[in-house]
């Protein structure tokens, strides 16, 4: 018989896993898996459970947000575990589940976890600490961590909308210098991202399929510029608006490792989690390093 882990965070999204769980449990049980479940705290998150219940399991599922799917990624990769590892989302956004097309009906992610196939999915490394689908920092980047809880959970990604308005009165210009192994990016950006996704920010941005490959071992680097009028920031919004990145506001390109100097220590966000930075950040993207199961044919 397999065996299986499962790790919930109670209090993800709009909690709607939870009714579910005896559910997901009778559709691994039937399919051969033996379950062992424990849930999130405070004081103990997805990670350290991994660290102490994953050494020996076939499959990992994670049932939470962005969040808690970090955790339990961090635990995986920081401990080596060869594992395969299923995501059933239940967060206010669930960036990373929609850009690999992961349902977000739980019983649906479930089945398509037990009928799926194992794929190698990037992550990255942000100094010491591991990222599965963004490194962000800017505009835009405080809304997923400064958003009520309970904001998000009654109005969903809208609630990241009405957020990421307010950060629009109040844009900064930060001095970076964003070096690669070709070429050197410099200047004054009001939002920088370093992305293996589709999407981020609960969908502010947002790349098309043909242009995110999570398998490349590649990040894709967006950068945007300080607005020096009126016009600029609204011919900004629009391109933002329409998924355009080609306009004079923005650079954008691939790396497989980055180092970021700046002249302040700025606030990033790590998969929608708050992470101090510091004057010079080293990012590295861990090709393959998730053995990730999904049921998509668009991968």
């Amino acid at each position: 018989m397999k065996k299986l882990l499962i790790v919930m965070n109670p209090v993800a999204g709009v909690k709607k896993s939870n009714k579910y769980l005896a559910e997901i449990v009778s559709l691994f049980c039937e399919n051969g898996y033996e379950c062992q479940i424990h849930t999130t705290t405070v004081e103990k998150g997805a990670d350290k459970i991994v660290e102490q219940y994953a050494f020996n399991k076939d499959l990992v599922v994670c049932i939470g947000g962005d969040g808690t799917l970090n955790e339990l990624v961090t635990g995986i990769v920081k401990n080596n575990y060869t594992c395969k590892v299923g995501y059933i989302p239940s967060g206010s956004a669930n960036d990373f589940a929609n850009s690999l097309g992961i349902s977000a009906n739980p019983l649906d992610a479930a089945k398509d976890i037990i009928n799926g196939k194992s794929t190698k999915i990037d992550v990255g490394l942000f100094n010491n600490r591991i990222f599965t689908y963004t490194a962000a920092f800017g505009a835009f980047t405080k809304t997923s961590y400064n958003t009520p809880r309970d904001l998000k959970n009654s109005l969903g990604n809208l609630a990241y909308v009405l957020e990421g308005i307010k950060e629009l009165t109040d844009l900064h210009a930060f001095n970076t210098v964003i070096k690669n192994q070709d070429e050197i990016h410099e200047g004054k950006y009001i939002f920088g991202g370093i992305c293996n996704s589709r999407r981020i920010g609960g969908g502010f941005v947002k790349f098309s399929k043909e242009i995110v490959d999570m398998s490349d071992g590649l990040f894709e680097v967006l950068l945007i510029k300080y607005p020096k009028n009126a016009a600029e920031l609204m011919g900004l919004l629009m391109d933002l608006n329409t998924n355009n990145y080609t306009g004079n506001m923005f650079e954008f390109f691939t790396a497989k490792e980055l180092t970021v100097l700046t002249d302040d220590n700025i606030a990033w966000t790590i998969d929608g989690e708050f992470e101090k930075g510091s004057n010079v950040v080293n990012i590295k993207n861990l090709h393959g390093a998730l053995n990730l199961v999904i049921n998509n044919e668009e991968k």
